[in-house]
């Protein structure tokens, strides 16, 4: 099964710089989101065979997330949830909303 890191205030800089990262966010109360999370915690570890992918959620209406929002402003203009960025080395590579195995893989095959 894959393993879905929950992000807090002092690992979402790391975690982006990983060679490979899909940062979900979402919030508390967004069901949507926990249905998405559980999708990806479903699946088995060799769905992301194309390259080790760290997976990590952050919750936009956690505390303690304000410098993650001015290092990010883009983040602003998200407006549905979830919302995925997959990261290449620190640099976002590609962006989306909603849930999707499939889309998650043409956009890991995109980057490649």
């Amino acid at each position: 099964m894959l393993e879905v890191e929950q992000l807090n205030p002092s690992t979402w800089e790391e975690f982006l710089e990983a060679p490979a990262a899909l940062l979900v966010l979402g919030k508390a109360d967004c069901q949507p989101c926990k249905a998405w999370t559980k999708t990806l915690t479903s699946q088995p570890d060799d769905v992301l065979n194309v390259r080790q992918v760290r997976i990590g959620t952050l919750l936009l209406d956690a505390p303690g997330f304000g410098q993650f929002k001015m290092t990010h402003p883009w983040v602003a203009l998200v407006d549905v949830l979830p919302f995925n960025a997959l990261y290449i080395n620190g640099e976002r590579g590609a962006e989306w909303a909603g849930a999707s195995i499939e889309r998650l893989l043409k956009e890991l095959n995109g980057c490649a």
